[in-house]
């Protein structure tokens, strides 16, 4: 069998060399000679670049003129760099006892003449472990000036192209199969992880990928927790259900948050789901151009507050998503908190998601979907069912 160069490119050479000229031209600007990237994600947008291999080290060094992209990287990663990236030049460093990547990266920008240069570090990532950061700082001492990347190419993806919106729908379009499976399998009796599995069906059984981040499927008094947990737990004649979990297409995420009760519902716990689905759609309505992230979060508190909801509020509702390797869905920054100044401009994909634990009542509520700002009203990619969804 023939290994061909980019024959597994997620998307065209002309659009991955435009991102690649848009990104140099950024990085000049700032006045950097290089960029060493580790995020994952930024490879893939950058390159096309598709593998899990970031968990060890793991380095391209983007110079800010037009010299091609240097890739350093294991050699289990090789093929798979060469057939669904356009990078050509492959540095391999290799296991062995005494093994210092960072050291092998030096000789690479030597190479290049960066000796002396100012170069930016992608620090924000799963792709950058603080031992890592510390033999590149340790190899790199007196050699070049390193500095803060802030988030360059993340900046940059925030605005989807069309042709990664093609990706977003189809994740979006498998995760509606997946909601409306989970709630059709959903009743009591059965371990809340069979609706985990029902959504890994769906989703794989549709083409899309293994999820970045486990899933959240919180039964009973752990449907007021915000992160998902360990070990099954069998749902009872009234109970609570709460789900949240991103679906990837392509690796690009959309998100859902949804609540299933079971049995006859507590009149608290409605009005909960009201407070929450009419914040939800407030918040909804702002995300036009120009509107920020922080008076996004202001409708939240305000919606909440105003229901008497403010103990059981959390500091952020909803977040960017797009392109994420594991360990998370959660494309950030930016995220939506109180104050932050980014602005929405079409092409942003947004998960919001209205939370409440109620530690008092042990209750808990979440509503939440995927969203993509136009030039108009905003067009919500991940449907919910019109009504709270009570199992009797």
């Amino acid at each position: 069998m023939t290994i061909i160069p980019g024959a597994y490119l997620p998307f065209s050479r002309e659009e991955l060399g435009d991102r690649q000229k848009r990104f140099k031209r950024r990085l000049a600007e700032a006045g950097f000679d290089a960029m060493l990237v580790f995020a994952q994600e930024s490879l893939y947008w950058l390159t096309g670049y598709d593998t899990g291999g970031f968990v060890f080290f793991q380095c391209a060094v983007v110079t800010s003129d037009d010299r091609p992209i240097t890739l350093l990287t294991r050699r289990p990663d090789l093929l798979q760099a060469q057939q669904t990236s356009t990078i050509e030049d492959i540095r391999i460093w290799w296991d062995a006892e005494d093994a210092d990547p960072a050291r092998d990266l030096k000789a690479i920008l030597q190479e290049l003449g960066l000796a002396g240069s100012r170069v930016a570090v992608e620090l924000n990532t799963h792709g950058l472990t603080g031992w890592n950061l510390w033999r590149l700082q340790h190899a790199l001492t007196d050699f070049c000036t390193l500095d803060n990347d802030d988030h360059m190419i993340r900046r940059l993806r925030l605005v989807k192209s069309p042709a990664e919106l093609d990706y977003v729908r189809k994740a979006a379009e498998i995760l509606d199969l997946s909601l409306e499976a989970v709630i059709a399998t959903a009743r009591p009796g059965i371990l809340d992880s069979s609706l985990k599995a029902e959504y890994l069906r769906v989703v794989l059984e549709n083409g899309g990928d293994m999820p970045p981040n486990a899933p959240l499927f919180n039964s009973g008094e752990r449907a007021v927790y915000g992160r998902g947990v360990s070990g099954p737990r069998r749902i009872e004649a009234n109970d609570q259900i709460l789900v949240e979990y991103p679906v990837a297409y392509r690796r690009y995420n959309v998100k859902t948050e949804w609540m299933i009760l079971f049995g006859e519902p507590a009149a608290a716990q409605l009005r909960m789901y009201d407070a929450a689905r009419q914040t939800l759609d407030a918040m909804t309505e702002i995300a036009r151009p120009g509107t920020t992230l922080g008076e996004i979060f202001d409708v939240h508190a305000r919606g909440l507050d105003a229901a008497g909801y403010r103990a059981h509020r959390y500091g952020a509702t909803g977040y960017s998503v797009g392109c994420t390797f594991s360990p998370t869905s959660m494309d950030v920054p930016p995220m939506i908190y109180a104050g932050n100044p980014t602005e929405c401009q079409p092409g942003m994909t947004l998960f919001y998601h209205v939370m409440m634990g109620d530690s008092d009542t042990g209750y808990g509520m979440g509503v939440g979907h995927t969203l993509l700002v136009t030039d108009g009203a905003p067009e919500v990619l991940t449907s919910l069912p019109d009504n709270l969804t009570i199992v009797r």
